[in-house]
């Protein structure tokens, strides 16, 4: 994605109540390995009642997370 893409993509999150693996890797810098990681130790939750098992997230538990560092 380019830096105009990606400075769009970060104006729609603004909006959003739930924001998709895509947009916790725009917001993070990590990878989806890594943010699925974060996953499995309880660092971030994830809501994975969704068809084909796609990872929402609440938008405010991802903020909570960066607040504390992101680790």
């Amino acid at each position: 994605m380019n830096e105009e893409g990606i400075k769009a993509r970060l104006e729609l999150i603004k909006t959003k109540s739930y924001l998709d693996i895509n947009d916790v890797m725009i917001l993070t810098g990590y990878s989806p390995s890594t943010i699925r990681r974060r996953i499995d130790e309880g660092k971030l939750k994830a809501l994975q009642n969704v068809p084909k098992g796609k990872l929402l997230f609440k938008k405010e538990s991802v903020e909570k997370w960066l607040e504390k560092g992101a680790k």
